[in-house]
């Protein structure tokens, strides 16, 4: 289907183009989001600039609406006839509209999203973006992968920085990692570079013909052939034919985007980071809201090492053994102990699986569990979860804010060592087990 595609459509343009004389050439439409196409179109018809919108599908409709009240509709001739013109008629576009349309959070947005879910989260404010910079492109290079929550959402099905995931395009085993750990989709899924745009044209074959390639493919919507001596350098972002869906990045349209690449590519040598959409729950569109962010990041369970989300650099909080007996000190004084307490009320469901297809009588249960205020709740599938063992639904069910961890400890350790009077080696390392499952749920 797509090489009938690219054969009907680049013969039908390539006659129109021959036909008109046409050097410039604007694409919209489903079928513009076709990127292998639209690198075709690029690269082998000759046209000196190519144009592709980021939002050319249906939502890009929105768009047309606004520019044909403002300019096409009949019903603004009074408009444009007014006295004096200048004053009531609206100025033409001199530039595409970005695709940064959607809301923009405020401060106090981002600060209660945190706040609803601070028992689970590490925070730094660092108002420098610099200063953050350097410690997110640390990160990446270290093999992390982060997620970046910044101003206004993208228009359009590609996340173009705004509402991302970024990671290292040098290290192949990351898009394994991601598609399966943090995505949760099919490992074979290729990610997408975001280069540096004045760095794009050494590290991709863009085309002869185009009078500037410096900016060719600002909303991801074009696939380049990646030069064959450079393969090797970013196979994260190399597809296995050597294409990529590249988003080329200039300092003059995102200066924050522009400068954390910059930063990476002073310490890498590389100008570009492997970009996907920041979304994590199944069937959920890229995060919206700062409260999405989080929530996709709390049930990212680890995979994604840090969230950066306006001047707050997130992480997921460990805990802590000694801090959760009150065994560790702070200004010479004994903390307390924790009294952990569960994220509101839980409804808990048993299911009960009697034999199999193989004729084995085998009892199977599976208890799944809903909390509403749960940071990670999700609406869409009811909410629930399924919880690893009888263990640690019981220790959901103890952790109400009144029992403190070393009573929770003591409990079932006093009562493992009633049933097994046999003080043996394996006796220990049972209770050690034990204990480490205990602090771990």
């Amino acid at each position: 289907i797509q090489g009938d595609l690219e054969t009907v459509v680049i013969d039908f343009v390539g006659y129109c183009k021959e036909l008109t004389g046409e050097s410039n050439i604007c694409l919209a439409g489903g079928v513009a989001l076709n990127s292998v196409l639209n690198g075709r179109l690029s690269r082998e018809l000759g046209f000196r600039n190519v144009f592709i919108p980021p939002y050319p599908g249906d939502d890009g409709i929105a768009v047309g609406c606004c520019a044909y009240g403002l300019y096409g509709n009949s019903a603004n001739t009074n408009i444009k006839n007014a006295d004096p013109p200048e004053k009531s008629t609206p100025k033409f576009w001199s530039e595409p509209l970005s695709p940064y349309l959607g809301p923009h959070p405020s401060f106090n947005d981002m600060f209660l999203a945190i706040e609803s879910a601070k028992d689970w989260l590490e925070v730094e404010t660092i108002s420098s973006h610099q200063e953050r910079f350097d410690i997110m492109s640390k990160e990446i290079e270290s093999g992390g992968v982060i997620a970046w929550y910044h101003g206004r959402s993208e228009l359009g099905p590609r996340a173009l920085g705004h509402r991302s995931i970024l990671a290292d395009p040098r290290k192949k085993g990351l898009v394994r990692f991601i598609n399966g750990s943090v995505k949760g989709r099919e490992s074979f899924r290729p990610f997408a570079p975001s280069v540096l745009a004045e760095e794009a044209d050494a590290w991709f074959h863009l085309g002869d013909d185009l009078d500037d390639t410096s900016n060719v493919s600002p909303y991801m919507g074009m696939t380049a052939i990646v030069k064959e001596n450079k393969r090797k350098l970013i196979p994260a972002v190399t597809h296995v034919d050597g294409s990529s869906r590249l988003q080329t990045v200039t300092k003059e349209a995102e200066p924050l985007y522009h400068q954390l690449i910059s930063t990476f590519f002073k310490n890498t040598g590389i100008p570009m980071v492997l970009n996907t959409s920041f979304n994590t729950l199944p069937g959920e569109p890229i995060v919206e809201t700062p409260k999405d962010a989080i929530r996709s990041f709390l049930s990212s369970m680890g995979s994604i090492e840090m969230l950066v989300m306006g001047d707050f650099v997130i992480r997921r909080k460990d805990a802590s053994v000694r801090q959760l007996l009150g065994e560790e000190q702070k200004d010479g004084l004994m903390k307390p102990p924790s009294f952990p307490k569960r994220a509101g009320p839980v409804e808990f469901e048993t299911k009960f699986t009697i034999g199999g297809t193989n004729d084995d009588e085998s009892l199977n249960t599976v208890t799944r569990v809903r909390m509403l205020d749960r940071p990670m709740h999700n609406e869409k599938d009811g909410g629930w979860f399924e919880i690893m063992d009888d263990l640690e639904g019981e220790i959901l069910g103890i952790c109400d804010g009144t029992v403190g961890v070393s009573e929770i400890v003591t409990q079932y350790m006093q009562s493992s060592a009633d049933g097994d009077s046999d003080d043996s080696a394996q006796s220990i390392e049972f209770q050690e087990l034990l204990f480490g499952n205990i602090m771990r749920r």
